[in-house]
């Protein structure tokens, strides 16, 4: 290893990472159990993939994330032990062994030492201590920014954020006379027009005032449209939605549009300017989430950019598909950046294409490495550590082809772990203090 590369190391080693994307419960972050680890959804849809019962440990048959497993949790990671040799291949595989191996000290899980495996992640779970020694020594988090708002926070470091999911009839599990029932339900009353339908996106934003939200968090469709309809066209949507008839794909995405920009305007009533907008996934029953791209949407987000240019977007995407795009956005449009990798592109070559890509076209203050997506607090140290390694080799190989010198290599790590995320995401480091 020449000195660029030790010194890159070294720089990896020691940066402070900004994590602006987590689902850590604020009053513990940490895993309660080894189930919780070796059933986080990540893992757990490549176990069910390869064989092991949608149910076989969750009597709903859903991840852990999503509802209550009912099952013991010694139960449950005895009976995902032996699905384990079926993906030891993937890259979840391999963040599985780094986090019992690194975090732990366990080689490898059988069922001699399954008990006691158990046992150590649930010392180590009920130690208040641990969630310093986790995040901010062996990560190097200094700050992390969780859409799982409510409770009271057991650390400075752990932040508020807010995920809205009102503005899409189509979601994938549920009918859009169901999505509209679970609305109506929530805003206790009836939305039958426009009229109904902005009542409810003003009450949302409304409840927003409740916390201190830094951003907020939208899904939205690959196949938005570029221009909302009109308030007509709405209510008829709708009316259609309400009667169980289908909607088309024009139809959802037009009414996605008309919340997305009703939504933002309400929005500039508030001290609310980030935007983090994450696009490309469709979420199958029962639980399967695959990838969703379509042509439109780099134009489509480009004039929402411009229509909204007192607010900042900060784009991700599941679909390797929007590589370019999201970073043909962040080149030209200001008020957009790009931020992380979701779940279905967390693997090293696509790591590698998104990286250079956004190296090769955004200016360097657009651009966060790295956020987790955790559930649990222990599943941020694997990520983290593959990202690192992955962009030790691609700034290694452009110092050796001289793209880049030893000091621009440096500055690079510095600002996209740590000091992009906190100038984007509005925050100081006095505040995780």
């Amino acid at each position: 290893m020449n000195r660029a590369e030790q010194a890159i190391r070294r720089a990896l080693e020691d940066t402070k990472t900004f994590d602006p994307h987590c689902h850590l419960r604020l009053a513990k972050p940490t895993a309660d159990t080894l189930a919780d680890i070796l059933q986080y959804h990540h893992v757990w849809i490549e176990l069910v993939s390869s064989g092991m019962g949608q149910r076989e440990v969750a009597e709903s048959g859903l991840p852990q994330e999503l509802t209550d497993p009912g099952l013991p949790a010694i139960q449950r990671a005895s009976r995902i032990l032996k699905h384990l040799p079926n993906i030891e291949n993937t890259t979840l595989g391999l963040l599985l062994r780094w986090l019992l191996k690194d975090l732990y000290g366990i080689d490898a899980l059988t069922q001699s030492n399954l008990e006691q495996a158990c046992a150590l992640v649930e010392s180590r779970g009920r130690d208040p201590a641990w969630i310093d020694e986790l995040l901010r020594d062996r990560c190097g988090i200094e700050a992390s920014v969780s859409v799982e708002y409510q409770g009271a926070p057991c650390s400075p470091a752990l932040l508020r954020a807010r995920e809205l999911f009102v503005m899409s009839l189509a979601n994938g599990k549920q009918s859009p006379a169901e999505i509209l029932t679970g609305w109506e339900k929530s805003f206790g009353r009836e939305i039958r027009n426009a009229a109904d339908y902005q009542d409810f996106l003003q009450a949302t934003v409304d409840s927003l005032q409740a916390f201190d939200f830094r951003f907020i968090g939208l899904w939205v469709l690959p196949y938005f449209a570029s221009e909302p309809p009109a308030e007509r066209s709405v209510t008829a949507i709708l009316e259609k939605a309400r009667g169980q008839q289908l909607l088309s794909q024009e139809e959802v995405g037009a009414f996605c549009t008309y919340g997305l920009v009703r939504l933002l305007e309400l929005l500039r009533k508030t001290s609310i300017r980030l935007i983090q907008l994450i696009v490309g996934a469709e979420v199958l029953l029962p639980h399967r989430s695959v990838t969703q791209w379509d042509g439109a949407f780099c134009g489509s987000m480009g004039r929402l950019a411009n229509r909204f240019e007192d607010f900042h977007f900060s784009l991700s995407a599941a679909s390797d598909a929007f590589t370019q795009d999201l970073g043909i956005l962040a080149k030209h449009l200001p008020n957009i950046s790009v931020a992380g990798y979701w779940w279905h592109t967390l693997y090293p070559f696509y790591l590698r294409k998104s990286i250079e890509t956004r190296l090769d076209m955004v200016p360097l203050n657009k651009i966060i490495a790295f956020f987790s997506d955790a559930y649990h607090a222990e599943w941020c140290y694997p990520k983290l550590k593959l990202v690192k390694q992955v962009l030790q080799e691609i700034l290694s190989e452009r110092i050796a082809r001289g793209w880049y010198g030893t000091e621009l290599a440096l500055r690079i790590v510095r600002m996209l772990f740590y000091e992009n995320p906190m100038a984007i995401y509005g925050f100081s480091a006095s505040q995780t203090q």
